[in-house]
């Protein structure tokens, strides 16, 4: 049994304790970590870094995000919990370039600037770095460990040994994948049928909610999801006639939708496509407000059905999670080791995509044409027919949580298309900072981005 409890650290946020048997944790890819501790004061704390600055002008309703506002709070936390710069010592991570790589990733530098940054600061307070290991092109685990005060800097891939054993692997069949889609626990009726009446826009508020009380059990983690992620507890929401009232009918369908989606996702585990426990379902709810945010500022795809989009285009991993962990080191070889996308890997390795498979679940739940075009081409654009400016939208928004929210989940995404996509949807690069600060803090961020907080946790 281990002898402490893991916590993560999710991008834009940070943590300050005093010690105690905890594992502070950052999933690292281009965004960068600052891990301190000052043995003397027995306190330490963690930042996940999102952005060097943030992208305009202040206020900024999350300063955690940024080396140039998030590091300098985390100190002002540590100090006033009695540590002393002469005594913290400091370990910075992360800041890589992701591969497969564009031309785009190097003129962005986006994590090179946040250490530069970060760096400065900790050099401006006379905090002495004992460890730095920053750009490069691979994703790794910061760690402090809370109890002792160690920094660790550890590769997000299988040891060197692991990676090049001989593993032997049967990728399934047509027959075998049929027969896990009909095992697993599908999306609730209640919520198809909520979906398909908002993008078949024949709905009112009043059929969605005599429609979501035929569920029970949909009902009930629709109100908990209300009450936790919504307004913290500051208002009690006891029914769905409440939820309709203090929500709104957008708002409501998106929990609804969601609570669904996460009760699917929740039959992956954590050894195949998550890197950690919730890591295929944060991502899916991060492309969701991504892809709602770019639908928003391109006026290209109405904005619920972006975030839907968004939220269901990697259903297909859930069934091929049934056999990936058996694969996992080969899927580990060909990224880590040789710069391999993922799609390509499923190809190879399962003879089939992620596409293919939640292709095959959207035509047994009746998905619309424009929600089964994008869980298809998500990962080639350039493919799309009817729907392409949401296509595209959702392929932007999963290359940029894939980049920013590395770790969480196995996948590494082409870009070979991403400057087409942004000159498609009326974008340019300098878009991006912007874009890249809409990626939500947490799995809870739907309505404003703003997750309930747990102790000494900003986000």
């Amino acid at each position: 049994m281990e002898r402490f409890r893991k916590e993560h650290i999710p991008a834009g946020s940070f943590r300050a304790e005093k010690q105690q048997p905890v594992l502070l944790q950052a999933f690292l890819g281009t965004c960068v970590g600052v891990a301190l501790y000052d043995r003397v004061a027995k306190v330490g704390g963690m930042i996940h870094i999102l952005l060097p600055e943030p992208p305009s002008t202040p206020p900024h309703e999350h300063p955690e995000k940024y080396a140039e506002t998030g590091l300098p709070a985390l100190l002002q936390e540590l100090f006033d919990m009695g540590a002393d710069p002469v005594n913290l010592t400091a370990t910075v991570a992360g800041g890589a370039l992701v591969a497969p790589l564009s031309q785009l990733d190097v003129n962005l530098n986006i994590g090179g600037r946040s250490t530069e940054i970060a760096l400065r600061i900790l050099n401006r307070h006379g905090i002495r770095v004992v460890k730095s290991e920053t750009g490069g092109f691979f994703t790794c685990t910061l760690e402090l460990d809370m109890e002792t005060g160690q920094f660790a800097i550890k590769p997000t891939s299988l040891p060197r040994e692991e990676m090049d054993k001989e593993f032997s692997f049967s990728p399934p069949n047509s027959e075998d994948v049929a027969r896990t889609i009909n095992n697993l626990k599908p999306i609730p009726q209640a919520a198809l049928k909520i979906l398909s009446m908002v993008h078949e826009k024949r709905h009112d508020i009043r059929a969605i909610t005599q429609e979501l009380a035929k569920d029970q059990v949909l009902s009930a983690r629709v109100l908990q999801t209300s009450n936790s992620a919504m307004f913290a507890g500051r208002i009690q929401i006891e029914s769905i006639k409440d939820a309709v009232l203090l929500l709104g009918e957008s708002l409501l369908v998106k929990l609804i939708i969601t609570a669904a989606v996460k009760t699917y996702f929740n039959q992956t585990g954590a050894t195949g496509y998550s890197l950690c426990k919730g890591g295929i379902f944060f991502h899916a709810v991060g492309c969701g407000v991504a892809a709602e945010k770019i639908a928003a500022i391109t006026g290209r795809a109405t904005p619920k059905i972006a975030y839907t989009a968004g939220l269901l285009h990697d259903i297909g991993k859930v069934v091929l999670d049934q056999y990936i962990t058996q694969a996992c080191p080969l899927f580990f070889r060909g990224i880590h080791h040789d710069g391999a996308a993922a799609l390509d890997l499923e190809k190879k390795i399962l003879s089939m995509t992620h596409c293919d498979t939640g292709a095959l679940l959207a035509k047994k739940w009746n998905f619309s044409p424009a929600l089964t075009e994008v869980i298809r081409f998500h990962h080639t654009p350039e493919q799309a027919v009817n729907h392409k400016d949401l296509v595209r939208i959702v392929y932007l928004a999963d290359l940029l949580m894939s980049r920013f929210n590395a770790g969480l989940e196995l996948e590494k995404i082409k870009t070979t298309n991403i400057l087409t996509t942004l000159d498609n949807l009326g974008l340019t690069v300098l878009d991006l900072p912007g874009l890249i600060d809409s990626i939500p803090l947490s799995s809870f961020d739907i309505k404003d981005q703003t997750s309930s907080p747990t102790t000494k946790v900003h986000s």
